[in-house]
């Protein structure tokens, strides 16, 4: 006869997703919102996509017993339990997502990063440049691309070489405070690169003035190549006073603070919605968002297209339809191919995405080393190459310890939409 549990476990709460607001809201209003998307908002946000309906259908039935079940028993004392399924939805549900984010910072601060210090780099496109990442995603994984380029260039000239490579993990992030389209680039990078024979070699920080300069050229460059502005609409925004590029650096992680790199990861790749910050549903059906922060700023109109500002505040108030779009439009969409599950939003190399649970091969390297590293990751990431190329892809560097070195790897994966 089995003896009894002292006490159970307090550890695990059932939790009702059908008591927050965002699920009422999503399954009062989303049929409609979907009647009525292509009339009243497909000029602002794009195209219906699809994977948006798959991802609301799967968040409705989240923690719901009735849609399936884990039975859990305690070996000690019998004690049995049901564990209800997840629905597994980034960008959508607040609970699926944030697990995704706190396994990725520990994964990141455990196993992939090096002890060594970073930075967190944070890269900015001008208003008039991001509407075009809304209709044409692919566009989020090709700057991922040059905020690589950038910053490997940058580290090589400090350095006096050519042949050093960073570590680096990009996030791609859609949203702002009050759920705008906001695309950025959040970058963990190492302070300093790697040689080809392993050695690491330091840099106290990147120079911001002509990482600007650079940041700024490559992505006029990748505008035009994609022939989404003109030459003449390249020649007039370098006269603006503010050109609306920025890049950051002012986060610094000292060598061996895991807990930090772990904090970063967390923000990195946080849920674009929090449900702390739904303030109030009235009983009209009006939604108050919080900003993040109780300054008031001039946060973009909502009636707008994003590229103007409106009045300064730290709140939105938006209808349950208005409310839908600016939520569903950080969806990130499916990828191509045979083996689509969705766009990566983070990676090593990073990004990330959007899928963001990190390819990790580094427990192998003591059996089968290098090569045993470079075939693992080419058949799940996609094509492995040494220099990144521009195109549907985040980039980032991998460094992976193997019995006799670090090795370097640039890992291509499918970028945000």
């Amino acid at each position: 006869m089995a003896l009894p549990c002292p006490k159970l476990s307090p550890l695990y709460q059932p939790r009702d997703p059908k008591a927050s607001d965002l699920w009422r809201l999503i399954d009062e209003h989303f049929d409609s919102f979907q009647q009525v998307y292509d009339e009243r908002f497909q000029a602002k946000y794009g195209y219906w996509r699809p994977i948006v309906e798959q991802s609301v259908a799967a968040f409705l039935k989240c923690g719901d017993l009735q849609e399936g079940f884990a039975r859990v028993r305690c070996p000690d004392c019998d004690h049995e339990m049901f564990v209800a399924f997840s629905c597994k939805q980034r960008c959508t549900c607040p609970s699926c997502h944030q697990k995704r984010t706190l396994l990725t910072s520990i994964h990141v601060a455990e196993d992939v990063c090096f002890p060594v210090a970073h930075r967190q780099v944070v890269l900015t496109i001008p208003k008039r440049l991001r509407v075009h990442t809304r209709f044409d995603r692919k566009l989020l994984g090709e700057l991922s691309s040059c905020a690589w380029t950038c910053l490997k260039a940058e580290a090589g000239r400090l350095l006096g070489r050519e042949d050093v490579v960073p570590g680096m993990i990009g996030a791609i992030q859609t949203h702002g405070e009050l759920l705008h389209w906001h695309p950025h680039i959040h970058v963990l990078v190492t302070c300093g690169a790697f040689t080809p024979e392993g050695d690491f070699l330091a840099l106290s920080q990147f120079d911001m003035d002509r990482l600007l300069v650079a940041w700024q050229d490559a992505v006029f460059e990748l505008y035009l190549a994609e022939e989404k502005i003109e030459p003449e609409v390249v020649e007039n925004m370098r006269t603006w006073e503010h050109s609306g590029f920025s890049v950051d650096q002012s986060v610094f992680l000292p060598a061996g603070d895991q807990a930090g790199i772990e904090r970063l990861i967390q923000y990195m790749t946080r849920c674009p919605f929090s449900l702390s910050r739904l303030v109030k549903v009235s009983d009209t059906g009006q939604i108050v968002y919080q900003a993040e922060k109780q300054a008031c700023r001039a946060f973009p109109d909502p009636k707008g297209d994003g590229t103007r500002a409106g009045v300064k505040r730290n709140f939105q108030i938006l209808s349950p339809l208005d409310f839908l779009a600016e939520f569903t439009q950080h969806r990130p969409s499916l990828c191509s191919g045979a083996r689509a599950k969705g766009s990566h939003l983070i990676r090593p190399r990073s990004l990330l995405k959007r899928r963001l649970v990190l390819e990790q091969v580094t427990r192998y390297a003591q059996e089968g080393g290098s090569c045993y590293i470079r075939r693992a990751i080419g058949r799940g990431c996609g094509s492995f190459s040494q220099q990144p190329s521009v195109g549907d892809a985040d980039q980032a560097t991998l460094y992976i310890k193997n019995p006799a070195k670090w090795t370097h790897c640039v890992v291509q994966s499918v970028a945000a939409r």
